[in-house]
């Protein structure tokens, strides 16, 4: 997989990327992401649940630049392996999230959007107004490293 500055320059431009992971028997699960890029580590969230386990049983993922509803908009592709972040970690990379996405970050997974599947939309909108305002991680979320492949 191309690892060229070119490359990593299409990643950083777009604000999605694919993430390609795969469950225990090896079938691929492609989700669109938001994340930040620090040097050749890029972090994202993500609700804990079925994503967290694949990537706990299987970290080698791929990711491929990539609009809000996953469709590939750059054809570089990245291998990496995913480590599920805890603690002071996982907290300063939800600053660093939310620093990129500005006020979107905490808004747009309440919202009901056609096509895209938020898995927090149907929280009862009194914890969605506190989320929104919740700089933290959310209790139900995880931080997730990507270290990407050399």
């Amino acid at each position: 997989m191309p690892q060229t500055e070119h490359a990593l320059d299409a990643l950083r431009r777009s604000r999605y990327a694919l993430l390609r992971s795969r469950r225990r028997d090896g079938t691929a699960v492609d989700t669109p992401i938001w994340f930040v890029l620090q040097g050749r580590t890029l972090f994202f969230r993500t609700k804990i649940g079925p994503k967290t386990k694949r990537l706990a049983a299987r970290p080698e993922v791929t990711l491929t630049p990539c609009d809000h509803r996953g469709r590939v908009t750059d054809p570089v592709r990245f291998g990496g392996r995913a480590t599920v972040l805890a603690d002071d970690e996982a907290q300063r990379a939800n600053r660093t999230l939310h620093q990129r996405y500005g006020w979107q970050w905490n808004i747009v997974p309440l919202l009901k959007i056609p096509g895209v599947t938020n898995v927090h939309r149907n929280l009862p909108l009194r914890e969605k107004l506190r989320r929104a305002r919740d700089r933290n991680l959310w209790p139900d979320s995880a931080i997730v490293r990507i270290d990407l492949d050399a």
